[in-house]
């Protein structure tokens, strides 16, 4: 599964590199130089060789008093990767959000997809009983905390992208309800990506908070 995993990500780069990257580089304001366009995902430097198309991760800075230069090394990532080239590449001209929040399968137009509450409900399983920490890993993560509705016990609108938020909502556990999550997209999302990306970018938010929480 790995390798087919890898030959997907290394399929994905020849994809991106038929882009103009000067629209690449307009819709979404990024930065760049000569050799790289810099893009964050969840508060993590991703950069994109624009002679290869490799996804590279920060790791760090070369002195150990962090003012040294940027320290990359190749994503291969498969969450990781496929979310960035999808983003950069899927929409038609600059998408914009409509500040409408919806649930995942509204957005759906047509056929049947898995559910995401498998994977949500085995995180929330793992942040019951965490909500301090639950929070402070998504304020780490960029989020801003928000008015609670339906007594939820963390809301918070959080960055995936800089120009691309979601509504992350968790209730706790108790004696007759199991803890959960909701997660709300902007009724523009399919604007943003394909709508099979939207699972894999949860699955990484997953991964990042429980990564974050020390939960695995």
């Amino acid at each position: 599964m790995g390798s087919n995993y890898e030959k997907q990500v290394f399929g994905a780069r020849d994809i991106f590199l038929r882009y103009d990257q000067q629209t690449l580089l307009e819709r979404y304001d990024l930065e760049y130089d000569e050799k790289y366009l810099y893009i964050e995902l969840l508060k993590k430097k991703y950069r994109i060789d624009r002679k290869t198309g490799e996804v590279q991760a920060e790791c760090g800075r070369t002195l150990e008093d962090g003012n040294g230069a940027e320290w990359y090394e190749t994503c291969l990532d498969f969450l990781v990767v496929m979310t960035i080239y999808a983003v950069l590449c899927y929409p038609q001209g600059k998408p914009a959000l409509a500040g409408e929040w919806c649930q995942l399968a509204s957005l759906q137009m047509t056929g049947s997809s898995p559910s995401q509450e498998p994977f949500l409900r085995a995180s929330a399983g793992k942040f019951s009983g965490r909500v301090s920490e639950l929070k402070a890993a998504l304020e780490w993560l960029g989020g801003k905390e928000q008015a609670v509705p339906a007594s939820a016990d963390a809301c918070f609108l959080l960055p995936l992208f800089s120009f691309f938020p979601v509504l992350f909502q968790f209730w706790d556990g108790d004696e007759e309800f199991a803890p959960s999550i909701t997660i709300l997209w902007d009724k523009n999302s399919l604007k943003f990506m394909h709508f099979e990306t939207l699972y894999y970018v949860t699955n990484h938010l997953m991964e990042r908070l429980e990564d974050l929480m020390g939960s695995k």
